[in-house]
């Protein structure tokens, strides 16, 4: 039987993929058969070791999402390393600045909003140049639960910024799907990318709203390569939940 879920042959850029969720994506497309294209602000080297040791076939490039012209270079490495491009996967993103409405300062709000936003409409508008020209291409952007339910001491600029990408997803896919482009997001729930600092008490508190326990990067990954794959031929303009069960949020459409 074939597995519907290979992606062999295909070139993927994964962004914010040097650690983390972005990592467990590269890695999970990676064993589907893609080749990898790494762009992060911070070196990426140790996760293209890593898949280039285990027998698939990666480059990455040190860059900043939020500047057009570095996400145009990034779809220029990707087409002159591999030739081609067929995924890409908007994951980089700033974590929340601590703080309420009141406490967040003018170049907190921009830099988050411009990272986590601006940085996914650069990358997706540089990528659909190929992609609307080779007829086809999937992008997947990561927003978040925290697109529909705020929380009190967390910046809403990370809330804002999360559902930004779910509007910039449908906004897309109604643009590009019937020239052969599917464009999806995830939402996912909480999952353990780093060491957080929590305490063994925080931890298991958490855990009372997650009956499938905390999700993992290779959780996401696999909700990626499902989206990004033949089997999912016929989903587009779609945000896909992976929460682990947790059903605390309030949502709003």
């Amino acid at each position: 039987m074939t597995d519907s879920t290979r992606v062999d042959g295909q070139v993927a850029i994964v962004t914010g993929a040097a650690q983390g969720i972005g990592r467990g994506i590269a890695n999970v497309l990676s064993k589907a058969g893609a080749n990898i294209v790494i762009g992060d602000i911070q070196p990426s080297d140790s996760t293209v070791n890593e898949i280039n040791s285990n027998g698939g076939s990666a480059a990455g490039m040190v860059m900043d999402t939020s500047k057009p012209e570095e996400s145009k270079a990034l779809v220029k490495l990707a087409l002159e390393k591999f030739g081609q491009l067929d995924i890409l996967v908007n994951n980089a993103a700033i974590d929340a600045p601590s703080g309420n409405a009141w406490d967040l300062s003018d170049e907190e709000w921009q830099r988050t909003i411009e990272v986590n936003l601006g940085g996914v409409f650069y990358c997706s508008r540089a990528s659909l140049q190929p992609m609307l020209k080779s007829g086809k291409g999937c992008i997947v952007s990561i927003s978040s639960q925290s697109a529909l339910m705020g929380a009190e001491g967390c910046s809403p600029a990370y809330n804002a910024s999360k559902a930004g990408v779910l509007g910039l997803t449908m906004a897309l896919s109604a643009q590009v799907a019937h020239r052969g482009v599917r464009v999806n997001a995830i939402m996912p729930s909480l999952v353990e990318s780093r060491d957080f600092g929590w305490s063994e008490e925080d931890i298991a508190a958490r855990l009372t709203e997650y009956p499938l326990g905390f999700g993992t990067p290779t959780d996401i990954g696999e909700a990626v390569r499902y989206l990004v794959s033949p089997a999912s031929r016929w989903a587009s303009g779609t945000a896909l939940r992976i929460n682990g069960g947790f059903q605390r949020s309030t949502t709003w459409y």
